[in-house]
C-alpha cells in the first residue's frame, strides 16, 4: 500500500468517512471513556476521530511502522498526544495482556486477516468484562460517498469506482457467524446495513 497516498487522501478528502464511522460508534456502544484500541488503525483515522468526540485514550495498532509514524503525527497535528498511543503489532498475536480494553475497533482490515478466527479469539481474549468491539467495514452511505467523490472532483483527482468497489473483497463476505462461534463467541451482533458489516461482540 502507498502510505503517503493513502494518508494524503484519508486526512482530506475522505475524512468525512471516519467522521460518519465514529459517530456510528459512539452511538451503537455508548463506551465514550476507558481504553480502546484501533485495529488495523493505518494513520490513525478513525481512532483520531472517535478520540475528538469522547474522552476515550485510543491506542492505535498496526503491522506498518510507517503507518504508525502516520498516526503518532496525526495526534500531534490533532492535539491529542495525551490521548492516543501507538502499537506494531499483528492482530493474530495482539501484544497486550488479557482484559485490557473497554472498546475495540476496526474499519476496512477484516479481509486482511489471514486466520480471522484465530484474530477474533485474540480480540475477545483483549477484552474486558462489560467492554465490546465495532469491527467491520464500509464505503459509508451514498450521500457520504458523494461527499467524498465530490470532494475529489474540486481538488482534481480521478475517482476510481472499481478500484473503490473492490477495497474490502471477498473477505468481507465471510461466514462471520460460524467464525465467531467456532471460537466459543457468542454474545455478539452483527450488523449489516447500507453502510456495510459491523461485528458487535461483547464480553
Amino acid at each position: 500500500m502507498d502510505v503517503e497516498h493513502y494518508d494524503e487522501q484519508s486526512r482530506t478528502v475522505k475524512r468525512p468517512l471516519y467522521e460518519y464511522y465514529a459517530n456510528k460508534i459512539k452511538t451503537y456502544t455508548n463506551v465514550t471513556e476507558g481504553k480502546c484500541l484501533d485495529i488495523g488503525s493505518c494513520g490513525g483515522y478513525l481512532g483520531l476521530e472517535l478520540a475528538k468526540i469522547t474522552r476515550l485514550h485510543v491506542t492505535f495498532f498496526d503491522l506498518s511502522q510507517e503507518a504508525l509514524d502516520k498516526a503518532a503525527l496525526h495526534l500531534i497535528e490533532d492535539d491529542l498526544e495525551e490521548r492516543g498511543a501507538i502499537l506494531l503489532g499483528d492482530v493474530h498475536a495482539i501484544p497486550l495482556e488479557n482484559e485490557t480494553m473497554d472498546l475495540m475497533i476496526s474499519r476496512g482490515s477484516l479481509p486482511f486477516w489471514e486466520e480471522p478466527a484465530l484474530a477474533f479469539k485474540e480480540i475477545y481474549r483483549v477484552l474486558k468484562k462489560g467492554g465490546t468491539t465495532f469491527v467491520g467495514g464500509g464505503k459509508g452511505t451514498p450521500e457520504i460517498k458523494e461527499q467524498i467523490e465530490e470532494n475529489m472532483r474540486q481538488r482534481g483527482q480521478e475517482i476510481d469506482r472499481e478500484a473503490m468497489n473492490k477495497m474490502h473483497g471477498d473477505g468481507m463476505k465471510r461466514d462471520y457467524d460460524a467464525l465467531l462461534k467456532s471460537v466459543g463467541i457468542v454474545d455478539y451482533v452483527i450488523h449489516r446495513a447500507d453502510d456495510g458489516i459491523w461485528i458487535q461482540m461483547h464480553k
